[in-house]
């Protein structure tokens, strides 16, 4: 599980109708975890009935429109930082995850030569911890992480998204025990299952318009949203992050292979896309990557379409942590991230709340 944590560092950063009864004035990002099981699935092969993790655990990192108080609390970087020390000693009962929370800040701001530990760790978000939900109905965003990846990755996004009167429930990419994610089937499927276990786990909130039911992902998280797509018949639209669904055949035969195997797969074959879809793409200006294909994902997408380069702009750029760093560090930050967070809650609002 240490190994999943530390690939995530480096992996996230190289690697309807309109709602008009609701009024989201004053309304703030509420944040808080669900942390539950899936007891329809085994985690932990061979472990004993009373082991906590012989059934699939599951973590929702959930950002909810909300209503400030005095009483509440914003959330630090260390907050969710922390969350990968709690998460890898919990699926792995042990200790994996001391002080890993210190190591990514720290290679964050190594890599970007931009802030230090101290500052990243003490970031003020815009999130608050466990607020009151505000009264309504509201869309749900499905959001898939990036390879290895955690919820939080995009927490900038779903800040806002939130505000707008969207809730955002966030499953990290984690597969079979001990948590490695892999680019075998697999592990992708269970990224896939955690999302539609999420589904059934959220019906108890009466906030959430379940007939209103958007999907997002990130990199490996693109593969995954596109899989829950076509097994979700209450999905309105997705929206990839530069997606791993194109894949891009090179000199590394064992994703290739592993891509072959789910892309030739009964459940893959079939698969037809039948809501709107957005796909947002990097453009790096110098490009070192050389690649023989790429596999065209579109022709599995039977409705509207839109593929967008973003001029410039490197896979990184599609989560947020970079530009945390540099705010935090008081560095020169670009205009990507903005870009591509402005176009995606566009594209969300014109298919969940019908908003040109």
């Amino acid at each position: 599980m240490k190994c999943f944590f530390i690939v995530f560092a480096i992996a996230s950063f190289l690697g309807c109708s309109q709602i008009k009864s609701t009024n989201l004035d004053n309304t703030v990002a509420g944040f808080k975890v669900i942390r539950t099981v899936d007891s329809s699935r085994i985690y932990k092969p061979n472990a004993a009935e009373k082991d906590y993790l012989r059934y699939r655990p599951l973590d929702i990192d959930l950002w909810y429109p909300a209503i400030k108080s005095d009483t509440n609390s914003i959330v630090l970087m260390r907050d969710l930082f922390g969350l990968f020390e709690n998460r890898a000693n919990y699926y792995t009962a042990s200790n994996a995850g001391k002080g890993l929370s210190q190591q990514i800040a720290k290679y964050f701001c190594d890599y970007l030569k931009c802030s230090d530990t101290t500052k990243v760790l003490n970031y003020k978000t815009e999130s608050i911890d466990n607020a009151k939900p505000k009264s309504g109905k509201f869309p749900l965003i499905i959001y898939l992480a990036s390879y290895n990846g955690m919820g939080y990755e995009n927490f900038k996004l779903f800040e806002e998204l939130a505000k707008k009167g969207f809730v955002v429930a966030s499953i990290s990419s984690i597969g079979r025990y001990p948590g490695d994610m892999t680019m075998k089937k697999e592990d992708l499927m269970e990224q896939v299952n955690d999302a539609l276990s999420t589904l059934k786990k959220l019906k108890q909130y009466s906030t959430i318009d379940f007939t209103k039911i958007g999907l997002v992902g990130y990199s490996w998280g693109g593969l995954s949203a596109s899989v829950v797509a076509a097994r979700l018949p209450a999905a309105a639209c997705i929206v990839s992050l530069d997606g791993s669904e194109f894949h891009h055949y090179g000199k590394e035969q064992e994703e290739n292979k592993d891509f072959d195997e789910i892309r030739f797969s009964p459940e893959f074959k079939n698969m037809r896309i039948s809501v709107p879809y957005l796909r947002l793409e990097s453009s790096p200006l110098i490009n070192t990557v050389k690649y023989d294909s790429v596999y065209n994902f579109a022709e599995k997408i039977f409705s509207e379409k839109e593929i967008i380069k973003i001029d410039s702009a490197q896979h990184e750029d599609f989560g947020c942590l970079k530009s945390v760093v540099n705010e935090s560090g008081k560095c020169k930050n670009n205009i990507h991230y903005k870009t591509i967070s402005k176009l995606t809650i566009s594209f969300l609002e014109k298919y969940l709340m019908d908003k040109e």
